[in-house]
């Protein structure tokens, strides 16, 4: 569920010198399902007007984590050569396009008000987190509501549980897509992600970094327009664990293990800017 690669993300190559980690994939729900409204309560569609973009705005995701704050990926936030000028965030949504739509809302979120990892690296994709503040707060209720940040044994133990990626992004016909779609999957462990990586490159290699988490993409993925979205645990406590980062093949053809930027890395991070989040 991305957008075309070309027109709504920075370009972002495969580092292929057999000298160099092969730290990056292409930034990205393949194989989804239309999600039904009041589903995914905490999940907002962005849209990043850039210098360089016109009025042609690059797609991402975020996650609602109180009235006035949203989690997304540092590179929705973020390209090279250029500045952020301003985002549109869609909240309460089903069909983005829809601003008739029960629940629906939009708000214009200046530069200023948003913050990116200061250690984000391009390169490696580590610290691939932001933070953006909204003028006013959400109208939270049925359509729109928070998701939780992970404590206690949803920090650390989550191989093998089940979790929800959503998302705008490009669908399997290589289409973006106007209403909310999800994808149920696997989180696997990054030993067995780094392997399933450096497999397929080949003498390359992937370093996939403790503050990272992959998924089994077999039965589908995020792709394009889907980076920044939420991947919440599957458990009815709406807790979200990963931010979409990025995947192996801009297509989202080859069903290698995805990437997410693992929230709990970021715990002491997001807080630190924004406070308890039940004070927020």
């Amino acid at each position: 569920m991305r957008q075309p690669f070309y027109t709504l993300y920075p370009l972002v190559l495969l580092l292929l010198c057999p000298c160099l980690i092969l730290s990056q994939g292409h930034l990205r729900i393949i194989n989804g399902s239309a999600a039904r409204p009041k589903q995914l309560p905490y999940q907002v569609a962005l849209h990043a007007y850039f210098g360089n973009s016109g009025d042609e705005p690059s797609l991402c995701g975020g996650t609602i984590l109180t009235k006035r704050w949203i989690l997304t990926a540092a590179h929705c936030l973020q390209e090279p050569d250029t500045n952020l000028l301003k985002v549109i965030v869609t909240a309460g949504a089903l069909n983005k396009t829809r601003k008739d739509e029960p629940g629906h809302m939009e708000l214009l979120v200046r530069r200023k008000d948003t913050i990116v990892h200061p250690l984000y690296d391009r390169h490696t994709v580590a610290n691939d987190i932001a933070l953006i503040r909204l003028p006013k707060d959400l109208k939270l209720g049925a359509y729109a509501q928070p998701a939780r940040l992970p404590r206690g044994k949803n920090k650390f133990n989550l191989n093998g549980r089940s979790a929800i990626s959503s998302g705008w992004g490009l669908t399997a016909k290589q289409r973006p897509t106007d209403i909310l779609q999800y994808l149920n999957v696997k989180i696997i462990p990054n030993k067995l992600c780094e392997r399933l990586w450096n497999k397929q490159l080949n003498g390359e290699r992937k370093l996939i970094l403790d503050s990272f988490l992959c998924i089994d993409s077999k039965g589908g993925l995020p792709c394009r327009g889907d980076s920044g979205g939420p991947l919440v645990l599957n458990d009815g406590t709406q807790t979200v664990v990963g931010v979409v980062s990025h995947g192996y093949d801009d297509k989202c053809q080859l069903r290698l293990p995805d990437i997410f930027t693992r929230v709990a890395s970021f715990n002491d991070w997001i807080e630190q800017h924004t406070g308890r989040l039940s004070k927020a």
